[in-house]
């Protein structure tokens, strides 16, 4: 089975043979077609800039209009964060690429095509949240910038770093504008701020300046990369810091307008043992396997005459019946992503498009062994659990796959 993937004339064979055979890379097509939503993100981003505008000139408390349209802020600001980060992996990658322009490193793909799974439910949620007063959001906030691909005993490639280097300083000029905005219109209002909003604007504060002490710690370990000398496990330091200092920023981008953002930080899922549960088989219908289906994939298909045609029959060969295995391998995977053990990197390109995972260090999913840097996802036609080193990556979503 393959993931459905956004990222997939005689000198163009011949740079194929190369890139694929010889070097191990993957065209980069896809992503460049699925970056596309560009300009429609940007066009939401001024519909929320003119809304805020128009309240605030009302004369309504900053406080008021700024938590009106905290959602939008925070999903557009997500949806483009994901977009230029995969944007500039894609450009760094360009610029560093002598032979096979075009192409990218196995690693170098997959963190774009997981990116740019996050990017049009994101995007969706902001176009939903604006028209909805009453939106609520089917994510809990904030949201945790990721999946971090890692290569199992290798740090990020320098091009990596740099890329995110950028991404960290555009996201934080982003964050840092609309703060300024909220201040000036806080400073401009003729109602004073309720003793919540001056305890949420310190906070805000805090937490740029943490960020952008995380960042200049980044920088400085960067700076070093270039020498012969370095080891791995200052690479290593660099990428987690830097990580680090793009998830504050990306935490700060929602943070402004949601004041209960700060308050009710995403808790950890304890890391003692699950307790024993016992499963049985449950009989469902084909809008249930929604409920299984990627982000990505209810966020296009759900409601569409394909989707609905999909679900239908994958409904009918499971017999309309999700299986006691199946049931724990969802809270299984459930809990690994949670603690961190596996990151989503793509739905699958069949119904139901189900996640496909990577395991970050090794686990065992419904009693199956699966090692650091393998892929998993469950066949739900066969009901079992099908592990990989790689599956393979198209573009468009499948017909159901025998």
């Amino acid at each position: 089975m393959q993931a459905r993937s956004f990222m997939d004339d005689m000198w163009t064979v011949a740079r194929h043979f190369y890139a694929t055979t010889i070097r191990g890379e993957i065209s980069d097509s896809n992503v460049r077609n699925y970056l596309l939503s560009a300009e429609q993100i940007e066009e939401v981003w001024q519909q929320i800039e003119t809304q805020i505008a128009a309240q605030l000139a009302q004369g309504l408390p900053p406080w008021q209009v700024y938590g009106r349209l905290r959602y939008p802020l925070a999903f557009i600001r997500a949806a483009r964060t994901y977009q230029v980060f995969a944007q500039e992996l894609l450009s760094v990658n360009v610029e560093q690429s002598s032979q096979a322009t075009g192409y990218l490193h196995p690693l170098t793909y997959d963190q774009i095509d997981a990116l740019c799974q996050q990017i049009q439910p994101n995007l969706q949620r902001a176009q939903e949240a604006l028209g909805d007063p009453h939106y609520t959001p089917d994510v809990a906030l904030p949201q945790i910038l990721g999946p971090q691909i890692e290569a199992e005993g290798q740090p990020a490639p320098l091009a990596h770093l740099q890329a995110m280097m950028t991404t960290t300083h555009k996201v934080r000029s982003w964050a840092t504008d609309l703060l300024t905005l909220y201040d000036n219109a806080i400073s401009a209002a003729t109602t004073q701020q309720p003793s919540e909003t001056v305890t949420h604007r310190a906070a805000l504060q805090g937490l740029l300046t943490q960020a952008d002490s995380q960042l200049r710690f980044s920088s400085d370990l960067i700076a070093q990369l270039a020498q012969e000398s370095v080891t791995n496990t200052l690479r290593a330091a660099a990428e987690t810091n830097l990580w680090n200092a793009l998830r504050s920023f990306f935490l700060l981008n929602q943070a402004i307008a949601s004041p209960e953002i700060l308050h009710s930080r995403r808790t950890t899922v304890p890391l003692q043992a699950r307790q024993a549960k016992n499963y049985d088989d449950r009989t469902i219908k084909p809008d249930d396997l929604w409920i299984v289906a990627a982000p990505a994939a209810r966020s296009e298909l759900r409601g569409t005459a394909f989707g609905r045609a999909k679900m239908e029959e994958m409904c009918e060969r499971m017999h309309h019946t999700l299986t006691a295995h199946a049931q724990q391998y969802l809270d299984e995977v459930a809990l690994a992503e949670a603690r961190g053990d596996i990151v989503l990197l793509a739905a699958m390109a069949n119904s139901p498009f189900e996640p496909l995972y990577r395991a970050r260090r090794p686990i065992t999913i419904v009693e199956t062994d699966v090692a650091s840097g393998q892929e998993l996802h469950w066949n739900f036609i066969q009901d079992r659990l099908e592990v990989s080193s790689r599956f393979g990556r198209v573009r468009d979503w499948q017909e159901i796959a025998e």
